[in-house]
């Protein structure tokens, strides 16, 4: 996409302006209207990185790195590829109910086509594959070699497998750019934020109390007390990231609207669970039947979180459309029809929201794609600016 003109940034920041104004002026009975903005995420903003934030680039042993772009001939046509009653033992880099096929030569295919990416077994390429015919599910692996002479079988074992001896196709992602913001992996992340990333190692890390003495909470907590106005802004199809102020499993709902409004109302209380003492300055409203979401619960129509995180003008994305090809393979059934989320911030008075930063639940996006989106360019100083906006 070509790059804005100065002209074409003036009137994009006024168009900002005019649709904040008009926002906050709308009715919010209508599901989706006015305030709801879709963010396109090709807008640079240009955030530097911290030095000494990642390891250094060549952070995979060259084993588990391939290099080689052509597929194997015959392979698949083979008979003697496929071993009846036999399942491989490996680490999964496709899951098998993401990846439906017809037959095992097709599953083979799938192997020896597949794409790694550094968010499957850090781009280790795919060695085996595990075919069930009747449940047609198609698991692609990495196997160890030393494990490749001691598969399970016998007649009880229902998977066909077979092994991929390649080549084997580059892995596009796996290089870690000497420079990006926000994070690029579970637990590689570039952050200003002084309690850090909250969802890396599945948020078993956080500090509760880092973040009730954060400026963060401390700032947001004097604007409650002292009844300030926050600027609220929402954006359909995406889910911000944040910790729970107010469980939102059985904390309906009607629409986005009154999740917004629950959180403004929020008052922070020390009794309640590790993080009621903060306030809640970022939300999010599942919109649809059934909403998913990397973790472990089941999301339905009207769970509304209340959460809070620092930086909140810059908040910790885990999914907006577009994310990169290989999120969206190993997703595609969970949002084939797009991110079933609408999510809001509360922002203090003078706060500028931005595309914001990809969270360690939306691992990753690939690099270019992620990098784009946050606004990582090769050179310059910060330079925040509003986000691109888009017609709903």
């Amino acid at each position: 996409m070509a790059r804005l003109g100065e002209s074409k940034a003036v009137l994009t920041a006024l168009s900002l302006a005019a649709l904040l104004f008009v926002g906050l002026h709308v009715s919010p009975r209508h599901p989706i209207n006015a305030r709801v903005r879709s963010f396109r995420l090709q807008k640079h903003l240009l955030l530097p990185a911290r030095a000494h934030a990642v390891p250094p680039a060549a952070a995979l042993p060259d084993s588990a790195v391939p290099t080689a772009t052509s597929q194997p001939s015959g392979l698949c046509s083979n008979a003697s590829t496929y071993l009846a009653n036999t399942e491989f033992w490996g680490g999964v880099v496709s899951w098998g109910d993401q990846n439906i096929v017809g037959s095992a030569e097709e599953c083979c295919r799938s192997c020896a086509e597949y794409q790694p990416t550094i968010e499957m077994q850090a781009g280790r390429p795919c060695t085996t594959f595990i075919y069930n015919p009747e449940t047609k599910s198609c698991w692609l692996k990495n196997t160890r070699e030393e494990h490749l002479s001691k598969p399970g079988r016998g007649p009880n074992v229902p998977w066909t497998s077979g092994v991929n001896t390649g080549p084997y196709r580059a892995c596009e992602d796996c290089t870690i750019p000497s420079q990006f913001y926000g994070c690029i992996g579970k637990a590689t992340c570039n952050t200003t934020r002084h309690c850090g990333s909250p969802a890396i190692d599945g948020y078993a890390n956080v500090v509760p109390s880092c973040l009730d003495n954060s400026t963060e909470a401390q700032v947001y907590l004097s604007l409650l007390r002292e009844g300030v106005r926050l600027e609220a802004h929402a954006e359909e199809g995406a889910d911000f990231d944040g910790l729970g102020v107010r469980w939102g499993i059985g904390h309906k709902k009607a629409n986005w609207s009154e999740c917004e409004a629950a959180c403004i109302a929020h008052k922070p209380t020390p009794a309640g669970g590790p993080f009621s003492k903060l306030p809640c300055n970022v939300w999010t409203w599942c919109g649809r039947e059934r909403c998913w979401e990397p973790d472990a619960h089941s999301h339905s129509f009207g769970d509304c979180w209340l959460k809070f995180t620092e930086q909140p003008e810059s908040p910790e994305v885990n999914m907006r459309i577009p994310m990169s090809k290989p999120y969206m393979r190993r997703h595609a059934r969970d949002i084939e029809s797009g991110v079933p989320w609408v999510s809001g911030v509360l922002l203090a008075p003078g706060k500028t929201l931005t595309n914001g930063t990809l969270g360690t639940k939306g691992f990753l996006v690939r690099h270019r794609q992620a990098l784009l989106a946050i606004g990582k360019t090769s050179s310059g100083p910060a330079r925040p600016g509003p986000p691109l906006l888009t017609s709903p």
